[in-house]
């Protein structure tokens, strides 16, 4: 999710009247080789950092079911970003987890494997890939909305509370100066959806403290970065308020 992010982040201030849209293409698993149809994206635009996902800190294309792709013979699963970019080194040990999955029955379409199903078999697939703590606190919060989303609120939880105690991690670490408005939010929104409101409302306080800086990014991609969790901050609160 942090590398679509980062990629798409200067159209938080664009709107249009556009839908998001998917179009079919056929791609072949790189572990099974099984070719098949999936969704990839074809249109979209800044609107989508302001659907109440936000309040999750998780935006489309994550919270829509062709983002997550798993075939359906081997069961390989990853973003759909991360489908064909899997280190050769690593196949072996993907082909020795895949061979412990076992599914209910036999699936037509990964669209109709249910995220949960998904997300749990992708959370192998990356710890084999060994993953950094940044994205995992980003998988973890992603996943606790799916898993929510099909009535699991247990998993959801357990979900949500490793993404806080990543996020946790993350600002310990001198790598994270600069973005730490970004990771309070997190810590303020996974708290929130935990039932620890009083904790959520002070790291939103925390948050509105800094100011968002990422060394890797233009001063002015950074001004409207800023602007956009400044004023989730305000939404945030108001939308705690309303809950």
């Amino acid at each position: 999710m942090r590398r679509f992010l980062l990629f798409c982040s200067f159209l938080i201030f664009t709107f249009n009247l556009s839908a998001t849209r998917w179009r079919a293409v056929n791609r072949t698993c790189p572990i099974c080789s099984h070719e098949a149809e999936y969704e990839q994206i074809s249109s979209y635009g800044g609107y989508i950092y302001h659907w109440p996902s936000k309040f999750q800190y998780v935006y489309w294309p994550l919270t829509d079911f062709p983002s997550v792709y798993s075939c359906t013979e081997c069961h390989f699963t990853t973003y759909m970003w991360d489908f064909d970019s899997v280190p050769g080194i690593k196949k072996d040990a993907i082909k020795s987890y895949l061979a412990t999955i076992k599914l209910d029955r036999k699936y037509d379409s990964y669209l109709s494997i249910p995220m949960s199903i998904r997300f749990d078999i992708a959370q192998g697939i990356y710890t084999v890939l060994e993953r950094d703590v940044e994205f995992w606190c980003d998988f973890n919060r992603v996943a606790g909305y799916h898993y929510e989303r099909e009535d699991q609120p247990e998993k959801a939880r357990d979900s949500r509370l490793a993404s806080l105690e990543l996020a946790n991690q993350i600002l310990r670490d001198s790598l994270c100066r600069g973005r730490e408005k970004e990771y309070y939010i997190i810590k303020a929104a996974m708290y929130n959806f935990t039932d620890q409101k009083d904790n959520a409302a002070v790291h939103l306080n925390k948050a509105s403290q800094f100011t968002y800086h990422n060394e890797k990014w233009k001063e002015e991609r950074n001004k409207e970065y800023d602007s956009y969790l400044t004023n989730l901050i305000h939404q945030y609160r108001d939308f705690m308020e309303k809950e």
